[in-house]
This record gives structure tokens, sequence and C-alpha cells, in this order.
């Protein structure tokens, strides 16, 4: 069943988005995350990954906000273990029962990621890269993000581990490059290191920013809940 999800419209603008991820076991748990999310955030995010069992039809048509589909497999932080193919049928399905955006790992190889792309329908796709052991180098960082970008993605997701203070520097430096080259971007860093990046980015024009709906509901190391993201935005941006 293919639908348009219609709670967000495909045109660009630029917004200060906050997705809350949804880290549930099964649909029962997830609706009940969901609920509490969207009374709070301005998108959702569904993990498949963490989930033993899912109907992603029931998932989208329960939500009114925009909703993000991730299946982050475990070289990229998350706890997925599946084969590629098994993956980009997770994929195809989300896209067919109405996802606003779908993630596709960088990682996955380009022949599957090429008939995601084919086929994404009204699907927003965003390239997602996450390195879980440290920053690399401006040079690599910014060549990262040109190859990611030739893939035709509408956004891309670029996310490093946090060591030291200036890797978010390094890493919020993609965001004026990523509008320079025409690229919707989202570029922060993990770790406690990295809070700091979560917050600015969305100032500095990243499309949007992950906090948690709750605290101990936090998908990646840093995130902050989304009450005090707000309020934390509000006080800089006001």
């Amino acid at each position: 069943m293919t639908t348009n999800h219609g709670q967000f419209s495909s045109k660009d603008r630029q917004l200060d988005m906050i997705c809350a991820p949804i880290m549930a076991r099964n649909n029962a748990e997830a609706l009940i995350k969901l609920a509490k999310a969207e009374a709070l955030a301005d998108m959702v995010e569904i993990r498949l990954d963490v989930m033993e069992t899912f109907d992603l039809e029931e998932i989208i048509m329960a939500v009114s906000k925009p909703i993000m589909v991730t299946y982050r497999s475990e070289d990229q932080g998350g706890e997925g273990s599946a084969d590629y193919g098994t993956r980009m049928c997770y994929l195809m399905k989300a896209i067919e029962a109405g996802a606003d955006f779908v993630d596709v790992e960088f990682s996955l190889p380009s022949e599957f990621r090429r008939e995601l792309f084919q086929m994404h329908g009204a699907s927003r796709l965003i390239i997602s890269n996450h390195d879980l052991n440290g920053t690399p180098s401006r040079e690599k960082l910014e060549g990262l993000l040109r190859k990611m970008a030739a893939t035709g993605a509408d956004i891309v997701k670029i996310v490093t581990q946090a060591g030291a203070p200036q890797d978010n520097l390094r890493v919020l430096g993609l965001i004026p490059l990523a509008k320079n080259i025409g690229i919707k971007i989202i570029a922060f860093c993990m770790g406690p290191m990295g809070r700091i990046s979560r917050i600015a980015g969305p100032l500095m024009g990243g499309y949007l920013a992950f906090a948690s709906f709750e605290t101990g509901e936090e998908s990646a190391s840093g995130q902050i809940p989304v009450r005090e993201m707000k309020k934390i935005l509000d006080i800089i941006s006001s």
C-alpha cells in the first residue's frame, strides 16, 4: 500500500525541527511511546532495529507528525544484524507504507541503495553515516559529505563521536559547506562532549536535531530531552 503520509510538505523549507526517536520492542509499546513523543516533538523516528515484531502501516497511520523510519545496523551504532537484503526489504516496506522520511545507511552496498533510490516514491531519503570511533579530519569529513551528496539523497546525515570539544567544530563546519553545494544536512557529534553540537546544529542551519522524548529514552549517547532542548533553543535564539 503506497500512501503519502500527508502531514509533511515535500517542499523545501527551513525548520528548527526536533525529532524524537522511539525505541520499542513491538507495536503496542511503540504506539504508547509515539503518543508521548508526538505531544512534544516535531517529528518522530521509529527504530526498526530494536523491534522484535512490527507493523509499519499501523505505526505510520497512528501518527499525525512526520515520521522517519530507520534500521540502524550494529556497525553504525544500532542493534540491527539483518543481512543487506532484509534491511532493504524493511526500508521498502516503509516507503510503501508512506513514511515521510527513510534513513538509508551509506554503508549499505550501492546495488541495494540504488533500488531504494529508484523506488522511494513520496518518501524523502536520508543518507546516513555514523563514525563510532571518533571524528575524522576536516578533509575526510568534507570528502565524505561530497560522496554522500552525490548519491542523490534528499538529506545527508553525518554523525561522529566527540572525543574533544574541538571535534564539534569540525562537524558543524559541514553545515555551511552543505549549503554551498545545495544539500540539506544533519550534522552533530555523539557523546557527552557532543551535546553542544546537538544544540548548535539547528541554529546554524542543520535540518533537524534529535532529542529523547523523556529521560531514559535516548537512542544515542548525548541526547537531550525534548523539553530541555526546546528551552535551550528558545533562550539562545530569542
